[in-house]
């Protein structure tokens, strides 16, 4: 399957700006968001966006000369309250506005996958700006109980993420600090 790098995103989200005939916003997930905002240089297969893609940018992204698929994410669990987060990319479009959510919840999204590639880009964010160990934490048990995947496979698939990060000692600590379990959205119960 075919990559891109950071300069081909860009390259092709300018072509899409230049043909938007008024201001449009789409919000970048993934490996995208990664390239894009957080120094991450795995290239991406794709660009994800947690919402639907506005007509107007899919009209423009078909008539361009480059052809990176651009759809909505068909899983994504952001953390509750994400979209107080987000922040707008300083591109020099005049149409577009590109948001990603911020870094912390991006590491987030992506361990809710786990996928091999995701642990890489998240390794590529974290030596490019370190994460903050008690934000993930903190976030990972307040605000991640929508998530599909089971619980405790979540629970695993981020200590192996925070030990990549942060060593064995600081995953073993994470996990033996006997956390409550992660709030469930519309439920008072822990």
């Amino acid at each position: 399957m075919k990559t891109f790098d950071r300069d081909e995103v860009l390259a092709f989200l300018a072509e899409i700006d230049q043909m938007l005939t008024e201001s449009v916003a789409m919000e970048i997930i993934g490996g995208a968001a990664a390239l894009l905002a957080y120094g991450a240089h795995s290239a991406t297969k794709d660009i994800d966006s947690l919402a639907n893609i506005d007509e107007r940018i899919q009209q423009a992204a078909r008539r361009t000369t480059r052809t990176i698929p651009l759809d909505r994410a068909a899983i994504a669990d952001p953390p509750y309250n994400y979209e107080d987060r987000r922040r707008s990319l300083d591109l020099p479009f005049r149409q577009l506005t590109i948001w990603v959510p911020e870094r912390h919840d991006l590491l987030l999204m992506k361990a809710v996958r786990a996928q091999r590639h995701d642990v890489d880009v998240i390794e590529e964010m974290h030596q490019a700006r370190p994460f903050d160990l008690d934000t993930l934490v903190e976030r990972f048990d307040n605000e991640m109980g929508q998530t599909m995947i089971d619980p405790r496979q979540f629970e695993l698939q981020f200590l192996y993420i925070v030990e990549r990060l942060f060593g064995a000692k600081s995953a073993q600590h994470v996990g033996a600090k006997g956390r409550p379990k992660m709030k469930r959205r519309g439920s008072d119960k822990l």
